[in-house]
């Protein structure tokens, strides 16, 4: 045989390097996640409202710094480029962040740009995940799970080289993360051009007005974004109170991996799980999980049972999104699809996560490991709300969100 005809490795092809990137960018965010909010603490002395601030204003804007990011890249000549140079103005914020911001104020105007620019970056490499999956022998369940492991790796050695070198070295693992991130986008993505455009597609605007007259839609949305905004407190401030709680750095690092790889089991288990239950089913049992997550979790416990809580992290975010996700494509008109989930996206992970996370500093401040009791009740009026999907209805491929 030809050497030369011969296919190409698993290792060369399209997916394989842009689920390098993914996971170039999830190992840094693994560190952004859990131990910023620390930084913020140890190394800039915020209380934790001041905190709260910081983390929160990106994803508020998010409603609008979101769609404006994500128009750009579909409009763009080639899909890569948008990624590559959002990637480059993280590093350039996130060092402005670090080593010049002194203060409240300077940290949360550039932690704004900074957090904003990382959070656009997810949308984008998820997008080029999914476009270069679509054949091959790299399906998106394997790359999305990837990702996830570099994401778990973040954890447990970034909190053990918190534990060994101090929350400076947060610093250190985040620039280098984002230019490795910036180096394998720039020397792994080939031109990706938009697919011709479609005769008489529907307009970005006439797309949002649909949805958002669509009662169905809406519940859906602000079912599960309320489900998934009462895991702010969770993000923000589960470091600085098991930290206050005397749990090492290292320990912490754990305890978030451990969360996240339950997740990815079950994610893996997914084709057994929807046999089984629907979308519908999924999201309740993701806000009963919540409920009972942050209900327990309002005690401060330490020891053996915040393992089985972590567990709880497959129900809590993982059910009740897969649900979203799929009733979202179920559900939702195809000509609107990138539409909902771009109005999805900007609902959970911007205007109600924000204002969670904005809640949870002062909750923090006056309360806190209890703050958690507030997440409990929010994540109840999400299932609460979202018992009204269970409307009977028909369930033909016809059938679609009006």
């Amino acid at each position: 045989m030809n050497p030369e005809s011969a296919a190409p490795s698993l290792f060369a092809t399209r997916a394989a390097r842009v689920t390098l990137v993914m996971s170039c960018l999830f190992g840094t965010t693994g560190v952004i996640l859990v131990f910023l909010p620390r930084w913020l603490e140890v190394e800039r002395g915020l209380s934790g409202a001041e905190i709260g601030a910081v983390l929160s204003l990106a994803q508020i804007a998010r409603i609008f710094t979101g769609p404006a990011i994500a128009a750009w890249a579909d409009s763009a000549s080639d899909r890569s480029a948008p990624l590559k140079l959002v990637a480059a103005a993280a590093l350039v914020a996130y060092a402005a962040f670090f080593l010049l911001a002194q203060g409240f104020w300077p940290l949360l105007a550039l932690g704004f740009v900074a957090l904003s620019l990382t959070q656009a970056l997810t949308p984008l490499i998820e997008a080029a995940t999914l476009r270069a999956t679509q054949t091959g022998k790299i399906n998106y369940g394997v790359a999305r799970a990837i990702g996830s492991i570099a994401f778990i790796i973040a954890n447990i050695a970034g909190g053990v080289i918190v534990a060994r070198f101090g929350v400076g070295a947060v610093v250190i693992w985040v620039l280098c993360g984002l230019a490795t991130v910036i180096a394998s986008s720039a020397f792994g993505l080939q031109r990706d051009p938009p697919p011709p455009a479609l005769a008489h597609a529907p307009t970005r605007t006439g797309g949002m007005v649909a949805l958002l007259r669509n009662r169905r839609f809406l519940i859906l949305i602000f079912a599960c974004g309320l489900i998934q905004s009462a895991h702010a407190f969770y993000y923000g401030f589960s470091t600085l109170v098991w930290r206050a709680q005397g749990l090492p750095a290292d320990v912490v690092g754990v305890l978030w991996a451990f969360g996240v790889a339950v997740e990815v089991a079950f994610l893996l288990s997914l084709p057994v799980i929807e046999k089984r239950m629907s979308p519908e089913a999924l999201i309740l049992v993701g806000a009963a999980g919540a409920v009972g997550r942050w209900a327990c979790m309002g005690f401060a416990p330490v020891g053996w049972v915040l393992w089985p809580l972590q567990a709880t992290h497959a129900l809590s975010f993982a059910a009740a999104h897969v649900g979203a996700m799929r009733l979202l494509f179920r559900d939702t008109p195809e000509q609107s699809a990138a539409m909902g989930q771009t109005l999805y996206a900007a609902l959970s992970g911007g205007i109600l996560m924000g204002a969670s996370t904005l809640l949870s500093g002062a909750l923090y401040d006056a309360a806190g490991a209890q703050g958690y009791w507030a997440m409990a009740i929010i994540a109840a009026a999400g299932g609460m709300l979202a018992l009204m999907l269970l409307e009977p209805r028909p369930r033909t491929p016809q059938a679609r969100l009006r």
